[in-house]
């Protein structure tokens, strides 16, 4: 049987780092215009110029791209949320991660037998951008760089959220899954850089 439960979690802190596709999209421009290789302001400039001519795109329209490549957050009627992609995925890591007498269910099952909504915060607008030094790696995770490249993304902090999650009781016990949820905001968190301490969260308990 499926049944449906609401969810009321105190986010104390969340970074969305959102992969859009006008993000994949505007990589791939610099990549194939030579914008990335490109040694001076000059070249980089002409460079883009004659990939836009040829692309059939205007300096407005990359300019367009550049703007909702660097959206911050998913948003839903002018509100900040969590994506159900997110939730999910936190989900899958907890029942990894936790140990066997707390798993709701089987990693590889998680997202058949749980469904979830995304979680609308409370908040519309960030409230802060954390900024640090990284380490430049290639896809194999060979250093190319000693020097750090710095990364900026936003923030929220101290947001109320709610969402839903259906289950399949057949398989899961609620009184599971709500414990696995309250272990989960604390040891696995939500959204980006969660293994730097991120997206930790405490559930309103069933």
């Amino acid at each position: 049987m499926m049944i449906e439960f609401k969810v009321s979690v105190h986010i104390g802190n969340y970074i969305a780092a959102p992969y859009w596709p006008e993000l994949e999209k505007l990589i791939n421009i610099k990549k194939e215009s030579g914008v990335s290789r490109a040694r001076t302001q000059e070249t980089r400039r002409k460079a883009l110029d004659s990939y836009l001519a040829s692309a059939g795109m205007s300096r407005a329209d990359y300019g367009e791209l550049e703007r909702l490549a660097a959206r911050p957050f998913h948003m839903e009627a002018g509100r900040i949320v969590v994506p159900e992609l997110h939730v999910m995925s936190m989900i899958v890591a907890t029942c990894d991660r936790i140990g066997s007498r707390g798993r709701p269910c089987a990693p590889d099952i998680a997202r058949t037998v749980i469904s979830v909504s995304s979680w609308c915060t409370d908040k519309t607008e960030a409230d802060g951008v954390w900024e640090r030094f990284a380490v430049v790696s290639s896809g194999t995770g060979a250093k190319l760089s000693n020097q750090r490249a710095l990364r900026s993304d936003a923030y929220i902090e101290d947001a109320d959220a709610d969402g839903n999650v259906r289950i399949d009781t057949s398989v899961v016990r609620p009184e599971i899954l709500w414990k696995a949820l309250e272990w989960a905001g604390t040891y696995v968190g939500i959204g980006s850089a969660r293994k730097m301490g991120w997206g930790r969260f405490t559930i309103t308990p069933l």
